[in-house]
């Protein structure tokens, strides 16, 4: 990866404020698709903004639309990278997540390369401390991400929250206007249970929030058990002692309790 390398820092510092000064998601997602084309050498993006239970992509560019519909159906619910950016709100790509080693055997690497992808870096997009949507890219290189492409893509996802957060404020501004209407195409929308992701993570032990943010996904216990490398016994102990943390007498009941942020006691 040559380009990183010739991206001065001038340079990075314009784009970024052309992100900054953005006023629709899409605009948003051509400005960064083009900075990220010149700091990776790949202008394969997507952005996400967290709406229902799901991922919603709001613009992408030079991805496959079979691909985005594969990730949008099922695979996000296992995606490490964007596990990780929820619960630990940083940069972060999946070779250096998982290790150099283990990456080229893990389902996220073959699914990347059947689409002829060697690794994805993702970051997070925030609005007012919450973590409102994601930005993913993908590089067709055979090397690995590098700590200053990990640090440079962190400051374009700052750039691009600044963005989505003023394109906000400009939708309530509109919606008060016009009496209350809300305009969604300009409004972030943000769901319950990908946010909760984050706080959990805070106030839950890391097993216990692993287990939460999975529930909330609406897996089984056996699927959590196999992704997180447990029995599960395990699993079923974790939820039991999650219901009685939140004062929920089951699953269900559990679920509605972490999707709303609420408590019994």
């Amino acid at each position: 990866m040559q380009a990183v390398a010739e991206f001065q820092d001038h340079h990075l510092a314009d784009r970024l404020m052309s992100i900054a000064e953005c006023r629709s998601h899409e605009a948003v997602g051509v400005a960064c698709g083009a900075t990220l084309g010149e700091l990776t050498g790949s202008a394969a993006m997507g952005l996400y903004l967290l709406d229902g239970l799901a991922p919603d992509l709001v613009y992408s560019q030079h991805v496959a639309d079979d691909f985005l519909d594969n990730y949008r159906c099922s695979f996000w619910k296992h995606d490490p990278v964007l596990d990780s950016i929820l619960t630990k709100g940083r940069t972060v790509d999946g070779a250096s997540l998982v290790g150099a080693f283990d990456w080229t055997r893990s389902s996220s690497f073959k699914m990347l390369q059947h689409w002829g992808f060697t690794c994805n870096m993702g970051g997070p997009l925030r609005s007012e401390d919450k973590i409102i949507g994601v930005l993913f890219t993908a590089t067709r290189d055979s090397a690995v991400y590098t700590p200053l492409q990990r640090q440079r893509m962190e400051m374009l996802c700052r750039a691009a929250s600044l963005a989505l957060s003023n394109i906000a404020k400009a939708g309530a501004a509109h919606a008060t206007s016009a009496g209350g209407e809300t305009n969604s195409t300009i409004v972030p929308r943000v769901t319950p249970v990908l946010l909760s992701a984050q706080a959990l993570s805070g106030k839950l032990p890391p097993r216990s929030a692993d287990v939460a943010i999975r529930v909330c996904r609406g897996q089984t216990n056996k699927q959590i058990a196999r992704e997180l490398g447990i029995s599960d016994q395990t699993v079923k102990e974790h939820v039991a002692n999650l219901c009685k943390r939140f004062g929920t007498h089951n699953r269900t009941e559990l679920v509605v309790c972490l999707l709303s942020g609420i408590s019994r006691h």
